[in-house]
């Protein structure tokens, strides 16, 4: 079973979504992931997730415009069986 950190940034000013998506990030290991709530798109996380070799899958919501999930690659089969992805 994967644990999930969540992180509601929908209504955090920059550039604190960033600074603590980085922040649970650097402490992620396998099997967690974080799921992100967010108003818009953040361009420069998926950056540094590409840098950390984290994989970042992106869905539409309604009540928050993005929800993104990050994690770990090894970990993606086990998030599409969850119905994470």
């Amino acid at each position: 079973m994967l644990v999930e950190v969540t992180l509601d940034a929908s209504e955090m000013e920059p550039p604190k979504p960033f600074e603590r998506a980085t922040e649970i990030l650097r402490q992620l290991e396998p099997g967690q992931y974080l799921r992100m709530l967010h108003r818009r798109l953040p361009y420069p996380l998926f950056e540094f997730c590409q840098a950390m070799s984290l994989t970042h899958s992106v869905i539409k919501g309604s009540a928050t415009p993005y929800q993104i999930s990050v994690y770990f690659p090894a970990d993606e089969q086990a998030l599409r069986q969850e119905g994470v992805l």
